[in-house]
């Protein structure tokens, strides 16, 4: 027992962890399901804590680095017996903020046990995460006008709220902008009640910067371009504006 208590300290039969998602791919706002299975190991163990972090990763200062947008408490403490397996059943609700994900930049769960005196068995889950049908839209647009989306990154960035990062989404001009516009570059900023939209159009090596926010429940009477008010339908606006190369 007391060899077993050693190896247990070390994470050698100790207990063990796995997180069972009812599904693998999300929108933000979505509601996550899912249930997480303790097996307990070679002794009888307390477990002080479960914990799902919801992690993306970002570039900082050039290099890749995870970041934890949310912390899900999913149980209190309990003990587990040798070999005993426990069932944890958890729902939740994604961000609204939550960004895309891609190759480069995964997102994923990671869960966690807080073993008293040993070490913190662990355990990760990439997820797919899917723009909201709203910014899918939007991307459309810039693709409908002649725009190649080639590639999507999340940056640091200490001034970003409520999370200190924006993904980007950078676009190369075909069609009617080829020659015009060297690249185009587009960050959301989604709440669970509005949208803002920044648009950068780097020309020349001058950069063009505009931007557009507006209300879900009201969004011809919400429109804002450059903080100027307009009563338009936001969508139609943008295609009028990218049919005219006027995004500025």
């Amino acid at each position: 027992m007391v060899l077993y208590k050693s190896l247990a300290s070390m994470g050698i039969g100790a207990a063990r962890v796995d997180t069972r998602l009812e599904k693998s791919q999300f929108q933000p706002g979505d509601s996550v399901r899912g249930e997480v299975h303790v097996r307990g190991g070679n002794i009888e163990q307390q477990i002080d804590d479960i914990y799902l972090y919801l992690v993306v990763d970002i570039t900082k200062n050039s290099k890749k680095t995870p970041y934890v947008m949310k912390k899900y408490h999913l149980s209190k403490s309990f003990t587990i017996q040798p070999g005993e397996l426990k069932n944890i059943k958890f729902e939740f609700t994604l961000p609204m903020e939550l960004p895309m994900s891609s190759g480069s930049f995964p997102v994923y769960f990671k869960t966690g046990l807080d073993i008293k005196m040993g070490i913190d068995p662990s355990d990760t889950d990439k997820i797919e995460v899917f723009p909201t049908p709203l910014v899918q839209k939007l991307l459309k647009q810039f693709e409908d006008a002649g725009f190649i989306l080639y590639r999507i990154h999340n940056e640091h960035d200490p001034e970003q709220k409520p999370h200190p990062f924006f993904q980007m989404f950078q676009f190369r001009p075909t069609g009617r902008y080829h020659g015009y516009v060297d690249e185009l570059n587009v960050i959301f900023h989604v709440t669970d009640t509005d949208i803002n939209m920044d648009v950068e159009m780097i020309r020349s090596a001058r950069v063009l910067n505009s931007s557009f926010s507006w209300e879900y429940d009201n969004p011809n009477g919400t429109l804002h371009i450059n903080n100027q008010k307009m009563s338009e339908d936001p969508i139609h606006k943008i295609q009028e504006m990218l049919n005219r190369k006027t995004l500025y």
